[in-house]
């Protein structure tokens, strides 16, 4: 027992004059002590004698009354009573206990004890950044206590606010190794007398008993004001109640679908009794806030919350992030306001206008029309799809244009991407893609498939529906497609300004006709300012500018916004600049009993019922160049290629068989001669 550190901790927490309660726990658990003080020396003598015990004192002021009971100024074993939260008068003190996770009835280890500290670091800053004055810090022998001074009366709404504290900074700090103790809102806390030592489990080498220490004593205990702390228990998250904005809705909503929806990565899920946690890669709002600094919470009763650790990003909440993400979420009016609240919280950085003098090699600014050459229209350059009655329709591709493509899950965008590709391919232009959601290895397996066909590819053994190309199938394929397609390496990221940075490049270098983005969701476009609108806007007219500006194509996937109805224009996740200002919007739709069901609000019986007649369809929702507008497209699935074809019958042979493959029959075996992998055709 260090006396020269409890003289400290009477003098610092008590005045050296106030009344306190020991309480001793034995070592053995059996029996609890307890005795009433108002002088150190009395104290001292008489709780020397326990030293081999648990130590603790009442954290806040005691009605003077208690001062009569039968321990006054002794140690009594199994009083009658001890302080209850009825007898303290007021708070002096709230108690942040920061322990490592480890066996009950236990000493922590020094590595364990260690990891506490960067906890103890980040709730120190965080409350300083929010206002609050200096705590005391303490060694509480196997964690660490912050002690904030108050001054709060004792009362059912100040021990809620305190409980609500507690449990944010639970919330925001504690991991699966350290935790913040949310128990010891109550009045009448006890908490380690500083100085004695903890007698939890054996002293052992490994798990040493410790004494308990004052670390660090600010030159002026200043109080913190209660506002600060009901500051911080309001960040609790609370239920949403049904109002105008949400529709009057009360339904619980589906924080795991929302993540997934938007592709917000996350680091890792912490689950306790009360709240699940999801530490966030980075800030909604912030690409350079990196984990575990922002985090989503899900209460168990529904309610959600969001909190980023940066000062500059503090003020969002999850009413904020659910609008970033989703601006139709509530009424425009909410909208409006977030906004308004984002252009406070970070203005947008605007460059300072300089007008542009007229230059030869961009022509007059203003033109008459006899200044403007004359271009026919057979002569205007598209690219073929491969799609026959959409080429028809809006002339393919157009160079100089940009295409958005949009459909629900499990449509067939990806199916109708790479069969795409290889159409392109196969008229002599050149490819380039980034795929954010695909592994390389998994697109060239797709890819191979649907170049294959049907009569080159292979069942999987033991299943009657999973396809796939041959290696030596592949090899012929690779070979052929080699410098005419292009995928990106994700190792160099999702972080749009590199991409854009690389895209040029190969375009330059590589004479790429269409460039394909898929999807916008995977894509990091943080590096424009602004709010999330405001960065597709800015993403888009670069698109539109470098495709016009190099006479190539542009191709963007777009996800939907969660959508149970019929997938429109206006379902389109994101900023509205994005369909607005794109060349040709197309929706991939599946056709099914859903689609049957969900059109009849749209379409006319007669579009339905030629729809009804195939796999897939396409949707030309937009086309600048022709005026196409609600125009369906039939397509069919073949499933051994995972092609969507004009035709059920159609067979695309696109030219990697360098020398024709043949399946003759033995009739001995009445079976298909299996060339071996190391076979280039089949022999007659």
């Amino acid at each position: 027992m260090n006396e020269q550190t409890i003289r400290r901790w009477y003098d610092i927490f008590k005045n050296n004059n106030q009344l306190t309660e020991i309480r001793i726990f034995e070592k053995n658990g059996k029996r609890t002590l307890s005795g009433y003080f108002t002088n150190i020396e009395t104290l001292l003598n008489n709780v020397r004698i326990y030293n081999n015990d648990n130590i603790y004192f009442t954290l806040n002021r005691i009605n003077d009354a208690c001062y009569s009971r039968e321990q006054h100024d002794k140690i009594i074993i199994n009083p009658k009573s001890t302080t209850s939260d009825n007898a303290i008068i007021a708070r002096d003190w709230i108690l942040i206990d920061i322990d490592c996770d480890k066996p009950s009835d236990t000493n922590s280890t020094d590595d364990e004890k260690e990891s506490a500290k960067p906890i103890v670091n980040s709730v120190f800053k965080f409350l300083r950044d929010e206002g609050f004055n200096d705590p005391i810090i303490c060694d509480s022998s196997n964690g660490f206590h912050l002690l904030y001074r108050c001054a709060m009366i004792n009362n059912p709404n100040n021990t809620e606010t305190i409980k609500s504290f507690l449990i944010v900074l639970n919330m925001l700090f504690s991991t699966d190794k350290v935790k913040i103790d949310t128990s010891t809102f109550n009045a009448s806390r006890i908490c380690k007398l500083y100085g004695s030592l903890s007698r939890k489990g054996s002293n052992t080498k490994e798990r040493p008993q410790r004494e308990s220490k004052i670390l660090r004593v600010p030159n002026e205990i200043k109080i913190s004001a209660n506002e600060y702390f009901e500051k911080i228990a309001n960040m609790i998250p609370k239920e949403e109640a049904p109002n105008r904005s949400n529709n009057y809705s009360n339904e619980s909503f589906d924080l795991d679908d929302f993540i997934s929806k938007y592709n917000i990565k996350v680091r890792n899920i912490v689950k306790t009794a009360s709240y699940t946690k999801y530490v966030l890669e980075e800030c909604c709002f912030d690409s350079s806030h990196h984990a575990p600094d922002a985090a989503l919470f899900k209460m168990n009763n529904g309610a959600i919350g969001y909190k980023c650790l940066h000062n500059s990003c503090s003020q969002y909440t999850w009413h904020d992030v659910r609008l970033h993400f989703d601006p139709n979420a509530y009424d425009k009016r909410e909208y409006r306001e977030f906004q308004q609240k984002q252009r406070y919280i970070n203005p947008i950085r605007k460059e300072d206008f300089k007008p542009l003098e007229e230059t030869s090699d961009k022509g007059k600014k203003w033109l008459s029309m006899t200044d403007i050459k004359y271009i026919d229209i057979n002569s205007i350059v598209a690219i073929p799809t491969g799609y026959i009655e959409l080429d028809r329709k809006i002339m393919g591709l157009l160079l100089g244009d940009v295409t958005i493509i949009s459909g629900l899950s499990g449509t067939g965008k990806t199916s109708w991407i790479d069969c795409l590709c290889l159409n392109v391919i196969q008229k002599g232009y050149k490819v380039a893609i980034w795929s954010g959601e695909l592994q390389g290895f998994r697109f060239q397996g797709w890819i191979n498939q649907i170049a294959a066909g049907k009569n080159y590819v292979k069942k999987k053994d033991g299943y009657d529906n999973i396809y796939y190309a041959p290696e030596y199938i592949c090899k012929k394929i690779n070979e052929w497609d080699k410098d005419k397609m292009f995928l990106y390496n994700n190792e160099y990221g999702s972080k749009w300004m590199q991409l854009f940075n690389d895209i040029k490049e190969i375009v330059e270098k590589d004479n790429i006709s269409l460039v394909i983005i898929d999807n916008l969701m995977s894509l990091n476009i943080s590096d424009y300012d602004g709010d999330k609108n405001n960065q597709q806007t800015l993403f888009i007219n670069d698109l539109k500018e470098y495709s016009k500006r190099k006479n190539i194509h542009i191709v963007l996937v777009c996800h939907p916004r969660k959508d149970n109805g019929f997938l429109r224009k206006e379902s389109i996740s994101g900023t509205a600049d994005l369909t607005n200002l794109c060349d040709n919007l197309l929706i991939i739709h599946r056709i099914g009993k859903d689609f049957q069901t969900r059109a009849n609000d749209f379409l006319d019986a007669r579009t339905i019922s030629n729809c009804m007649k195939y796999d897939s369809v396409i949707e030309v929702c937009k086309n600048r160049s022709m005026g196409v507008m609600d125009y369906f497209i039939g397509m069919y699935y073949e499933q051994e290629s995972r092609r969507l074809k004009n035709s059920i019958s159609e067979n695309i042979v696109y030219g990697w068989e360098e020398i024709p493959i043949e399946t003759s029959i033995d009739f001995k075996n009445d079976m298909p001669f299996e060339p071996s992998e190391d076979t280039d055709y089949m022999p007659f």
